[in-house]
């Protein structure tokens, strides 16, 4: 009876499990292949899906058409913007007044920026944004979507990765605020920002000159930068030459914003062609070694199949058994592969938007989901299909010249 359940349970899949068993350095070579495979496939698509996430929130969150900020910081602007990373630089708010004075231009709010980190009151990097409200059509417009405004004396507002719960205090150099709101996720450098009014910035400033010399603390007139949206029927180059023209001398620069994106969008569509060439090159390499493997391993065992064929065994049972080892390896790949790669995006996710300094915005948990799935599935046929070959070859030699080797 216990002989007869024995049999009963020795199906397809069981028998190619223990044919992989029989040889462990193999099968497990060939597994770690596949997931290596896998790994790629997910983390390539996790890339491609946050950098071009993290372009298309810039694109949308990025309303001025022009960013005027002193001369050589233009560099210093895109970290703040785009990665978060504290900076400080400062000029005349009179500027702003004679920025709306120029033809073409239809608005111009400034804004103030403190790095509190250089004072040693948090212990990550953090920029401190001080908006106009009054004047502020770049900010305020998706601020207003998710809290409400305007901001009182001690209301800040904070980015998705700054700790800190709503309505929870929260110091900066001995100076209580309440988090009113928090951001949805960016992929900019809004995410490690915190916003309050222009006045609370100035505020703060002569705080931080309790530790060390602030410039904003001796002179209340200085901002960082002015966003300037031109007239409707105005062109942005056209006007930036009118704003180099009227502050020649001056030390100011004005940054076009199309031109800031179209430089990252262009970074962003090369590192995209490198991870599709890098995966298309990974995918050939890989199912060419597996053919070749597969080849030699089923090459290996012709006399075994002879032997199954002259005992009873079906060509659509050898094809099985052989589609179903191969299937088992390249499942296994592609569950390890997959699992790891999604721990490893999302467990080093921080370190991920740090080392590529762009825009980055993690997909939905769906999408991620969805992708771990289409790439298990992906992987999993990678197998069959490069053992489809040889397959077909040894099922239609007759039994005899197989067992002859």
């Amino acid at each position: 009876m216990a002989d007869s359940e024995a049999v009963k349970k020795l199906t397809v899949i069981e028998l190619a499990k223990q044919n992989l068993k029989r040889k462990p350095f193999r099968t497990v070579s060939l597994i770690v292949l596949t997931a290596v495979l896998a790994f790629s496939l997910f983390a390539g698509s996790f890339l491609v899906k946050s950098l071009n996430g993290g372009m298309q929130s810039l694109s949308n969150r990025l309303g001025a058409d022009i960013i005027v900020v002193p001369q050589g910081y233009d560099s210093k602007i895109e970290s703040a913007l785009l990665r978060g990373e504290p900076n400080s630089f400062y000029f005349k708010s009179e500027v702003v007044d004679r920025l709306k004075k120029i033809e073409g231009v239809d608005l111009a709010s400034p804004q103030l920026f403190i790095a509190t980190l250089s004072a040693g009151c948090c212990s990550f990097p953090l920029q401190v944004i001080g908006i106009d409200f009054d004047s502020d059509f770049n900010i305020k417009p998706w601020l207003e979507r998710q809290i409400r405004l305007p901001l009182t004396d001690n209301q800040i507002v904070v980015g998705s990765n700054i700790v800190g719960d709503t309505q929870s205090q929260v110091k900066f150099f001995n100076q209580p605020f309440v988090i009113t709101g928090r951001l949805a996720k960016t992929g900019m450098g809004f995410d490690n920002s915190v916003f309050m009014t222009i006045e609370n910035a100035k505020r703060l400033a002569k705080e931080y000159e309790r530790i060390m010399e602030h410039p904003v603390a001796q002179d209340e007139d200085l901002i960082s930068s002015v966003m300037v949206r031109i007239k409707p029927n105005a062109d942005v180059k056209t006007v930036a030459k009118r704003i180099l023209a009227e502050f020649e001398g001056e030390q100011i620069y004005p940054l076009i914003s199309k031109r800031m994106m179209t430089n990252i969008s262009a970074s962003i569509a090369n590192l995209n062609v490198y991870i599709y060439v890098l995966l298309a090159l990974l995918w050939l390499l890989s199912f060419i070694v597996l053919v070749v493997s597969f080849s030699s391993i089923f090459h290996e065992r012709k006399e075994e199949f002879g032997m199954l064929r002259i005992i009873g065994g079906t060509k659509k049972k050898l094809a099985q058994l052989a589609s179903a080892e191969a299937f088992i390896i390249s499942a296994s790949g592609a569950g390890i592969g997959t699992g790891l790669s999604c721990l490893i995006v999302l467990l080093f996710n921080q370190a991920i938007i740090a080392g590529l300094k762009m825009p980055f915005l993690t997909p939905p948990v769906l999408w991620i989901l969805l992708c771990a799935l289409l790439t298990l599935l992906a992987i999993s046929v990678i197998g069959p299909l490069a053992a489809l070959k040889t397959i077909h070859g040894f099922t239609k030699q007759e039994p005899a010249l197989q067992l002859q080797g």
